[in-house]
């Protein structure tokens, strides 16, 4: 599976997306980024290159963690 296609073009990479939809905590954090900080996140996600890097970014987003 690649863990950088978008949903829709400027969307939520699929792994990503996913990955959240697991993890109520991870959504919250992430609803409380600013625009800034969520394009960041975006960036860094499309640039993962396998599930458990995914996975450890999704953990990160979950705790609270920066991820910049």
């Amino acid at each position: 599976m690649d863990y950088t296609n978008d949903l829709q073009q400027g969307g939520l990479p699929l792994g990503l997306a996913f990955g959240m939809a697991m993890d109520q905590s991870a959504l919250d954090h992430y609803g409380r980024l600013t625009e800034y900080e969520k394009e960041k996140l975006l960036a860094k996600s499309k640039g993962v290159k396998s599930k458990e890097e995914m996975q450890q970014l999704i953990q990160k987003i979950s705790d609270g963690d920066s991820v910049f």
